[in-house]
């Protein structure tokens, strides 16, 4: 009989590093939530560490509350991985089938070796000597003349082409990602990029098949990853998010940051539009220096957070334009991410893509009742799914040197290919 497996991960962001901690049975594929944990993220800029003592406290913060409501202790985590260094490019590449099928009179039958091989070949691209391949992601097989094949396993040919998307990431930033949660004696199960996550969480086979663009909107990014025909199309990072919005408010109304995001949360509206002018709300906010009173009202409000809020979502057109035709995509935008609450951001959407939109909530994966998570917190739950395939491999201890992390971290990321194949 399958044994209950327990799972943990860390969304580190910007913002907020939210720790989970869940169950996976195998044997019925379901999920269930233990215990979640979440604390300010004081060491971080745009998704990059920037103060690892900083951002070391807030792990350990965020992980000992998740411990406490989950009543269980736990000795590693399955991480994400963001941040505006992350890049995208495609590749393709051909190798030829050598040997014979069983059952094979002339070609040669595709096997795993030759999969293997074709993914090997496809990383075989200079990056630079400070980036380093994170995933491969397969979209598409060719057999010779045989073109979109999704399994090219069992086919006969004598080549095999495939075209597939590569995710690059800065070096070093990566092993400072994993020296701040080994700093708090926290073991690493595994590496997943954080697009990955949420889309694990929040969007179903039908989206992905008809093409959706998933828009994670987080406190220092704005994550970017584009569905057609059941694979990644597209991943990238736009350096802007939630915050600089708050950022905003703050200089022109010289308030507090806390203030800002505070008035943003409960009044602010994406587009002047919705506002009517007997629905504008008077509102009081406290001064830098703590003593005088700031007075205005939810359209001024909101005229700060319009702008920027277009801004973000042109960038985010103009990345996902160079790939794809955005009316092609009949699953249209997917906002998720704690920037998602942001109210009438869908009829924004509307005015600068022209495709339909909703707002994404973690509710994919089996067994789990996430009814009362926002969307915030949809990357730390997708992270339960790559944690279930983690929990039982090799992982990175405090013990290894650079290399043999490098070694490790290199295997974690790669073994994506197989999870998407």
């Amino acid at each position: 009989m399958s044994e209950n497996k327990i799972i943990s991960g860390l969304d580190i962001g910007t913002t907020k590093i939210c720790a989970i901690i869940g169950e996976y049975d195998p044997k019925k594929n379901i999920y269930k939530i233990l215990g979640l944990g979440k604390a300010p993220s004081l060491g971080l800029k745009r998704g990059v560490i920037v103060d690892v003592e900083k951002t070391k406290q807030s792990i350990i913060e965020a992980v000992k509350l998740a411990q406490k409501r989950a009543n269980i202790p736990i000795t590693g985590v399955t991480i994400g991985l963001a941040g505006d260094h992350i890049r995208s490019l495609n590749s393709n590449s051909t190798i030829t089938i050598s040997h014979k099928g069983e059952n094979a009179i002339h070609d040669a039958e595709v096997d795993e070796s030759d999969v293997e091989r074709v993914l090997s070949s496809a990383k075989s691209i200079n990056v630079g000597v400070d980036r380093e391949i994170i995933h491969i992601l397969p979209q598409k097989y060719h057999v010779d003349d045989q073109i979109g094949i999704t399994n090219p396993i069992g086919m006969s040919g004598n080549k095999l082409t495939i075209n597939a998307l590569i995710i690059t990431a800065a070096i070093n930033n990566v092993k400072n990602l994993v020296r701040s949660v080994q700093s708090t004696g926290l073991n690493v199960h595994g590496i997943i990029l954080e697009p990955l996550s949420s889309a694990e969480s929040v969007l179903n086979e039908d989206q992905k098949e008809l093409g959706v663009a998933l828009i994670d909107i987080g406190g220092g990014t704005t994550d970017v990853t584009v569905f057609q025909d059941g694979y990644v199309k597209h991943a990238g990072v736009i350096g802007y998010g939630g915050s600089i919005i708050t950022k905003d408010i703050a200089s022109l109304i010289h308030t507090s940051f806390d203030e800002a995001e505070r008035i943003k949360t409960n009044y602010a509206w994406a587009s002047t539009l919705l506002i009517n002018e007997d629905d504008k709300i008077d509102i009081k906010v406290k001064s830098l220096n703590g003593k005088d009173e700031i007075k205005l009202d939810s359209y001024q409000l909101s005229l700060y957070v319009e702008a920027r809020i277009e801004e973000i979502l042109n960038l985010v057109k103009e990345q996902i334009e160079k790939y794809i035709n955005i009316k092609k995509l009949s699953g249209g935008i997917i906002f998720t991410g704690g920037g998602a609450l942001l109210k009438g951001i869908s009829e924004t959407n509307f005015k600068i893509f022209g495709v339909q939109s909703q707002i994404g909530y973690p509710n994919r994966l089996p067994g789990l009742n996430t009814s009362n998570f926002s969307p915030e917190y949809s990357t730390a739950i997708g992270l339960l799914h790559w944690a279930k395939n983690d929990s039982n491999n090799q992982s990175i201890t405090s013990i290894d040197s650079d290399a043999k992390i490098w070694y490790k971290l290199k295997e974690f990321l790669t073994k994506i290919i197989k999870q998407y194949f």
